[in-house]
């Protein structure tokens, strides 16, 4: 029996993209009913029939390499490896995930958990990767206290639905930044059932970007064309000293 299974996730930077996955701990932390383990074991213990339980006890090895990393666990009858390689054209990385052997259905919801484990601990690290200005204040923008800061001493200047499927988003950010130029500070939120954007602009310029899309998030310049639908709009100005939004301190936490 044989289960595949992959998954691609979006980096801040190439250099730290792939250093997470290096660690063997991360790994093993990300397997769901772990039983116990040591540096080159792992015991995993599934489900067989109603209340009968049974524990698999594989042996680990690892291959690291530039750009890449192999785990493989292996059992007398069953074994799966997992394929980590950097792609840094597209600042992802990808995971693959091979099974062969016995207990398909139990072993395949098990490993398609440990794969949603590894995308959710690495995604919540690279909330935490603060190493530019730039990526300071779109982590801050992920952090629901400082927006709540940003709105309390902002003005709401727009609210309205707005299709971006028909308007192209940045003919919109224009028409904003020229129409209340008078303002430093303009920051523009949209959500609809998909996706969330805000974008912190000062003095006319873009400062801060902060995108989920089906829970995956973007702090780049470069994603705002992605976004695309019909939102809720809403834009809020600012006459606030730009230092006073931009400093470079340390950022809220969600949490």
């Amino acid at each position: 029996m044989t289960i595949r299974l992959a998954e691609e996730i979006a980096i801040n930077d190439e250099g730290s993209g792939i250093a997470w996955f290096y660690d063997k701990k991360n790994i093993i932390d990300s397997m769901p009913n772990l039983v116990g383990f040591t540096e080159n074991k792992v015991k995993l213990r599934i489900k067989r029939f109603l209340f009968l339980e049974k524990t698999l006890e594989y042996k680990l090895t690892s291959i690291l390499g530039e750009g890449y990393i192999l785990y493989k666990f292996e059992t007398e009858d069953s074994s799966f490896t997992i394929f980590i390689t950097l792609n840094k054209g597209k600042k992802r990385v990808r995971l693959n995930l091979v099974y062969l052997g016995k207990y398909k259905d139990q072993m395949n919801k098990l490993l398609n958990a440990f794969m949603i484990n590894l995308k959710t601990k690495y995604q919540e690290l690279k909330q935490k990767m603060v190493s530019t200005a730039g990526e300071t204040i779109s982590s801050k923008l992920a952090s629901l206290s400082y927006i709540a800061k940003l709105a309390s001493t902002s003005m709401l200047v727009y609210s309205d639905k707005l299709d971006l499927n028909k308007k192209d988003i940045s003919l919109f950010i224009e028409e904003t930044l020229r129409k209340f130029s008078h303002y430093p500070v303009t920051y523009i939120l949209g959500f609809n059932d998909e996706t969330i954007f805000r974008l912190l602009f000062v003095n006319g310029e873009l400062k801060g970007v902060y995108i989920k899309i089906s829970g995956e998030e973007f702090y780049s310049e470069e994603a705002v064309s992605k976004i695309k639908g019909l939102f809720n709009v809403s834009v809020y100005v600012s006459l606030l000293r730009p230092e006073m939004v931009i400093r470079h301190d340390r950022p809220n936490r969600i949490g």
